[in-house]
């Protein structure tokens, strides 16, 4: 090889040091070597051949390539340094969330139930009247001064002025016993990556559950532009005490999350609630389980727990196949009122005082939390089920809450205080119990003389409650099939007053001193949900089984609430279980007219089919429930309703769109019917519809919305 040849290489490689593949290539396709022999057509790698092996006579050397004057030139090229190492090494803002709008009408749902009598109908504040819902006002009498009772607006007036047949004006208006209603949500969630492992997750609602129509520039009744709602011109945005209870734009959640290199995560702030199916703490953000109709659990819902909490947890296994998590939280799950609450925007941040803060340590609720856990995320899930292998996922956790003292069973809400209800402390003072009806707040004091700080004194009683919530969920996914189960039970105890006393009369407030006639009151609660599902025709036909089991209460819970809690006393021993009511997805029996699952067994047989690339699917639902407790029901039977529930959904495999309409018919059965001598009363004149009997109620259902 001539001198020449070697300059060629020597300057490639000076040019091409630290990418040492490139110099490969340069050198091995270098016009000069392949030119020569044992070059590219030469022998074995390249190689100059021996004497005597080549094909014609060795050329005369030339003179040498003159050096390079540039020195810097046959310097080799230094690699440029890696980017110093920051904290901050990604800048990137994500938003996930949705937007929603539903129609829904409900027919029928007081079961024709509604008590009318000549002073009006009977409040759904009265503490015998079980169903939450009351027929449209146009349907009831109106009260005026001197004692008539007459309604110009009511379907019956309007059909008899008209001259309408009196059995048709019967008929036809017992045809309007109905709500049709249509409201919206925007729910935004967005992540702020400040670096590769901080973040910090907030949600924010928009116009949340607003119903459509119900802001308009009438509704203050002084606007000149629209003094009735006919000449509205415009809709305004909600604004609390204004036009509203809660303003237009809601933060919901707020909170970090750190992760550190080792598998330890740290998480707080105000956080999402949820845990296994959702039976106890439910984020109301629906349950992604990876298959096709879980959009409509994540659109379509109306509640959602979120937990102020310090949570660390810790990840752990030989890799991301196989990791468990190991979490414990420090919940404040209430800590009482603060100082601005109680005393005034004076005590607020901002304006005498660097910061509000909670006026007594020990009326907070203590939580604390410690669960282990194993679940895939959906797109892992997927991937394991493609191998035709089983997928087991499962977990334990186990809440423990603890108070030492509480205000008084039946006192004025904390925000009674701040303006919301001004007339609470007139209708309810001095019952005898310690002024439990004063307000608590608004900086002022009371016609007593005493400040929110002194009524709040004069609330508190000893409660020393503790107790437990352990919940065990499991999930096992083969193929097609899925099946998944959530136990959880509540035990514990808390200090109570005796409410019933001598003579039968019920006390809704507490004495505020811990004397002799209170009493332990005992929690003991089981309840479970199991879902299966199976798909057939290479998962385009669904059947599936949703059933579910909630101890009941023999003492019936208060004012026969199957949501509240509390039971009217006599029976130390408190058994009903309460599902999160964002976990029923029935349309009418749990989810609108007793609010959740409770003192109640169902059993819930579907079937859906997908069609049109599974685009499109149909579902239908068949209901049955009965009590666990025949005493907590009305009609002291065990038989709570046949449910029936069909549905048409439009859900994009490409889009994140969702659109269905849904029918749904309840038909109440014994459980439901009232004993016609519970509304027997000496003052009212009080009439029973339809002796008691529960009648069915309907709704139609359409929905419409984007995810993102």
């Amino acid at each position: 090889m001539s001198t020449s040849s070697f300059s060629h290489v020597r300057r490639g490689i000076g040019v091409c040091t630290g990418a040492l593949t490139l110099c490969a290539g340069l050198v091995w396709a270098s016009p000069v070597l392949a030119a020569q022999p044992g070059g590219m057509g030469g022998g074995m790698g390249g190689m100059p051949q021996g004497p005597g092996q080549g094909q014609g006579k060795d050329k005369k050397e030339g003179p040498a390539e003159e050096a390079p004057k540039d020195k810097q030139a046959l310097r080799p090229v230094e690699p440029i340094p890696a980017q110093p190492r920051r904290f901050r090494r990604v800048q990137l803002f994500e938003l996930h969330g949705y937007m929603r709008m539903r129609g829904d009408y409900f027919h029928r749902l007081d079961l024709g139930q509604s008590l009318t009598s000549t002073v009006g109908y009977v409040s759904q504040n009265d503490p015998e009247l079980y169903n939450k819902f009351f027929p449209p006002p146009a349907t009831h009498a109106e009260t005026t001064a001197d004692g008539s009772t007459i309604n110009s607006g009511s379907c019956f007036v309007t059909l008899t002025n008209q001259g309408v047949n009196p059995q048709k004006v019967n008929t036809r208006c017992g045809r309007r016993n109905g709500f049709a209603s249509a409201n919206m949500r925007l729910r935004l969630e967005p992540t702020l990556h400040v670096t590769d492992t901080v973040k910090v997750h907030t949600t924010i609602d928009a116009l949340d559950n607003l119903v459509l129509g119900s802001t308009p520039d009438s509704f203050y009744g002084n606007d000149p532009w629209a003094p009735i709602d006919m000449f509205t011109r415009t809709q305004v945005p909600p604004s609390a005490g204004l036009n509203g209870f809660s303003d237009s734009i809601v933060v919901k959640r707020a909170y970090g999350e750190i992760r550190f290199g080792w598998g330890l995560n740290l998480e707080f702030g105000r956080m999402p609630h949820h845990w296994g199916m959702g039976i106890v703490a439910n984020d109301g953000n629906g349950y992604n389980r990876g298959e096709q109709g879980d959009i409509v659990r994540m659109l379509d819902t109306d509640y959602g727990d979120s937990i102020d909490s310090l949570r660390l947890s810790f990840d752990f296994g030989k890799d991301r196949r196989r990791t468990h998590k190991l979490t414990f939280s420090w919940d404040w799950a209430a800590t009482g009122p603060t100082t601005s609450q109680l005393l005034g925007p004076t005590w607020a941040s901002g304006a005498t005082v660097g910061q509000e803060y909670s006026v007594e340590k020990f009326d907070n609720v203590y939580q604390w939390r410690l669960s282990i856990e194993r679940r895939d995320d959906p797109d892992m899930l997927r991937r394991k089920l493609s191998l035709g292998r089983p997928v087991v996922n499962y977990g334990f956790a186990t809440w423990v809450r603890y108070q030492p003292i509480d205000r008084a069973i039946g006192s004025p809400g904390l925000g009674d205080g701040l303006g919301t209800n001004p007339v609470w402390g007139d209708v309810n003072v001095d019952d005898g119990t310690g002024r439990n009806g004063n307000q608590l707040g608004n900086g002022d004091s009371d016609i007593d003389g005493d400040t929110g700080l002194q009524n709040y004194t004069n609330l508190l009683v000893q409660r020393t409650a503790l107790f437990a919530v352990p919940d065990l969920w499991f999930r096992t996914n083969w193929r097609t099939m899925r099946v998944e189960l959530e136990v959880a039970g509540v035990v514990g105890q808390f200090y109570t007053r005796d409410n019933l006393e001598p003579g039968g009369a019920d006390r809704d407030l507490e004495d505020t001193t811990f004397e002799n006639d209170t009493v332990k009151r005992y929690l003991a609660q089981l309840g479970y949900a199991l879902e299966f599902k199976y798909g057939f025709f290479h998962d385009r036909f669904h059947v599936g089984l949703d059933h579910g089991f909630a101890t009941g209460d023999d003492a019936g819970a208060l004012d026969l609430n199957p949501q509240n809690p509390l039971n009217p006393g006599g029976n130390a021993a408190m058994t009903a279980f309460r599902f999160n009511p964002a976990y029923m997805q029935d349309l009418l029996l749990f989810r609108e007219l007793m609010g959740t699952a409770s003192n109640a067994a169902y059993f819930k047989p579907w079937a859906a089919f997908y069609f049109f690339q599974n685009n499109f699917s149909a579902r239908l639902d068949i209901e049955y429930a009965f009590a666990h407790q025949r005493a907590s029901t009305p009609g002291n039977k065990l038989n709570w309703g046949l449910e029936i529930d069909a549905g048409f959904r439009y859900h994009d495999t490409r889009e994140p769109i969702f659109f269905q309409l849904q029918y749904g018919v309840m038909f109440p059965f014994a459980g439901f019917n009232r004993p016609a001598d519970l509304y027997i009363s000496d003052d009212v004149n009080v009439v029973i519809p339809n002796e008691g009997d529960a009648k069915a109620a309907q709704t139609v259902q359409a929905q419409i919305g984007i995810r993102f």
